[in-house]
C-alpha cells in the first residue's frame, strides 16, 4: 500500500514516543543524549582548576516513567574511559559537574537510591511520590497521558545496582590517564595514509604540536537501557546481543531501550574569564521502524563485535554552515564531534586522506576555497592543508592560520564531511557509517555565547544531501512505498 507523507511531518516510531522528524536534527526527547564536548581545565597532573573551564550536565526525564540511564565516558580518541549507571524517578533531573568525575567524587552527582527502592511503587498516579519528591503541598499530582512511554519497566533480576557509587577519588589517576591519552603532541601528519612515503608527511598546526595534556576534552554518550550493566558499547558485544525484554513487552536484544524520553543541556563555564556557554545535548531518537547500519551507534557496534549491526538510533548530519567573526575585537572557535578519528599511534601521526572540505564567504559575497568537489581541502593542489579534526572530539580557532582558505573579517563557513562529498580519491571508498555534530563559540572581552551550526544534510537517512545539491529540498510531497 502506497503512503503520501509531507517529509516534515512527525513519524510514528515503534516502541515509544513520536516527538518529531526522525532523521533531522532536533531538539527533542530521545533515547540517547551525545555530550558532544566536554572540557575540564588542569594542570600537567591532572588536577582540575576550579577557576577554570568546567563543563556541566542537566538530564531530565520528562515522563513519569522510572528511567536508567547508562553514562559511557570517551576520550578523544573514543577510547572508553568508564562507565556507569544512574538512575531517574519520574520527572527526574540528574546533573554532573564534569569536574568531579575527573576527581573520582562520584558521591558529588549520584542520584543515589531513594526511600523504598527504585523500583518499589508505581510513578505518576494520584496518591504516588511525584517524581523525586513525596511534598505534593495541598494540590494532586497531574495524571500523565497514559502513553507507551508512561509505562514501567518490569522489575530487574538485579534492584540494586551498585547505587550510590559514593567517592571513588582513588580511582581519579585512572580516570586521567585515560582521558590524557590522546592528548599528546602530534607534529607530522601524512597525507595519503602511507606511513611509508615520507614525501607525503606535512607539519601539524601549532595547536596539535603543542597540544599537551592540559586543558581536558572529551566525550560522553547517555542511554536510556533496560537494566543495570558495567559495559563500553563499543567493546562489550552483550550491550547489544544480551536478550532484555523492554518496559513495552518488546524483547528486541540489547540493554538499550527506545524510551524517548531523555532531554538535556550543556554548560560550558570559566570562571576566571567570565564566560559561559550553553547548548542543548544532542538528542539522539530511537525507532523500531528505521533500523540500519547506517544509524548513530552502528560504530560501536561493529566495534563490539555485536551479532546484530542494525541499530535503532536515528543518524546525525555530515554538512554543515556557521557564521564565523574575526573582526571588532570577536573571535571565533568551532567544536566538532565526529564518530571517527585520523590518529596513527603506531608512528605518531595524523592521518590527512580523510576527505572533508569546507568553503568560506564573507559579507561581501566574496568566496575562497582550499579545494573542489573533486578534492579533500587542499590535497589537489600540491600544497596540502593539514586536518584540523584529527580527534573524535576538538575545538579549534577560526583563524586563518588554522583554515588558510579562510576569508578575512567576518563571514560564513560550510564544513562538509564524508559522505556528503561526491568524489572519493582512488583507493578510499566511501564510508557510509561517518556521524558529526558542530558547534560554534564566539568570544568578545569577557563574553561568551554558542549556537549549533546549521546542518545542511543528512544523507544518511535520505541519500540525496551531497554536493552540489546539499538541503535543496523544495517542499514537495514525498511518496513513500
Amino acid at each position: 500500500m502506497k503512503k503520501t507523507i509531507i517529509f516534515a511531518l512527525a513519524l510514528a516510531l515503534l516502541g515509544g514516543a513520536a516527538y518529531a522528524n526522525f532523521g533531522a536534527r532536533d531538539t527533542v526527547p530521545a533515547a540517547t543524549l551525545l555530550v558532544p564536548y566536554i572540557v575540564v581545565d588542569a594542570n600537567v597532573a591532572g588536577v582540575p582548576d576550579v577557576s577554570g573551564y568546567t563543563t556541566l550536565t542537566v538530564v531530565t526525564n520528562v515522563s513519569s516513567t522510572k528511567q536508567l540511564i547508562h553514562v559511557t565516558v570517551y576520550n578523544a580518541e573514543s577510547v572508553g574511559v568508564v562507565d556507569f549507571d544512574e538512575v531517574l524517578t519520574g520527572y527526574d533531573v540528574w546533573t554532573i559537574n564534569w569536574r568531579d568525575l575527573v576527581t573520582g567524587d562520584f558521591e558529588l552527582f549520584d542520584t543515589g537510591v531513594f526511600p523504598g527502592g527504585f523500583w518499589t511503587g508505581t510513578v505518576g498516579t494520584v496518591g504516588s511520590p511525584f517524581g523525586p519528591t513525596t511534598n505534593v503541598g495541598a494540590s494532586i499530582p497531574p495524571i500523565p497521558p497514559n502513553n507507551p512511554q508512561d509505562s514501567d519497566y518490569p522489575v530487574p533480576t538485579s534492584t540494586g545496582c551498585g547505587f550510590p557509587w559514593g567517592n571513588l577519588t582513588a580511582y581519579s589517576n585512572i580516570i586521567v590517564t585515560k582521558l590524557q591519552a590522546p592528548l599528546i603532541s602530534w607534529p607530522t601528519q601524512d597525507t595519503d595514509c602511507d606511513p611509508a612515503t615520507t614525501k607525503d608527511q606535512i607539519p601539524s598546526p601549532a595547536f596539535l604540536t603543542n597540544l599537551g595534556v592540559s586543558p581536558l576534552f572529551f566525550y560522553a554518550t547517555i542511554d536510556s537501557v533496560k537494566a543495570c550493566n558495567s559495559l563500553f558499547p563499543d567493546v562489550d558485544p552483550s550491550y547489544w546481543d544480551t536478550a532484555l525484554p523492554d518496559y513495552n513487552g518488546f524483547s528486541y536484544p540489547g540493554y538499550n531501550s527506545r524510551s524517548n524520553v531523555l532531554t538535556g543541556y550543556d554548560f560550558y563555564l570559566n570562571n576566571t574569564l567570565n564566560y559561559s556557554e550553553s547548548l542543548p545535548t544532542v538528542n539522539i531518537e530511537a525507532s523500531a521502524e528505521f533500523v540500519s547500519t547506517s544509524n548513530f551507534y552502528y560504530t560501536k557496534r561493529f566495534s563490539a563485535g555485536a551479532a546484530s549491526l542494525l541499530d535503532d538510533r536515528e543518524p546525525l548530519p555530515t554538512a554543515w554552515a556557521f557564521n564565523y567573526f574575526n573582526g571588532g575585537g570577536i573571535t571565533t572557535e568551532v567544536a566538532v564531534w565526529k564518530n571517527v578519528h585520523e590518529l596513527d599511534d603506531v608512528d605518531n601521526l595524523i592521518l590527512a586522506c580523510r576527505p572533508y572540505i569546507y568553503y568560506a564567504w564573507d559579507e561581501d559575497e566574496k568566496s575562497k576555497a582550499r579545494t573542489t568537489t573533486q578534492c579533500p581541502s587542499g590535497l589537489c593542489f600540491g600544497n596540502p592543508e593539514p586536518n584540523v579534526f584529527p580527534f573524535e572530539t576538538q575545538k579549534v580557532a577560526v583563524t586563518t592560520t588554522n583554515f588558510t582558505g579562510l576569508m578575512s573579517g567576518n563571514g560564513w563557513m560550510m564544513l562538509i564531511f564524508d559522505p556528503s562529498i561526491p568524489y572519493y580519491p582512488a583507493g578510499l571508498i566511501p564510508d557510509a557509517s561517518i556521524q558529526s555534530y558542530v558547534f560554534a563559540k564566539y568570544n568578545w572581552g569577557t563574553y561568551s555565547t554558542s549556537v549549533e551550526a546549521t546542518s545542511l544534510g543528512t544523507p544518511l537517512w535520505n541519500g540525496t544531501e551531497v554536493l552540489p545539491v546539499l538541503n535543496t529540498y523544495d517542499g514537495s510531497v514525498v511518496i513513500m512505498e
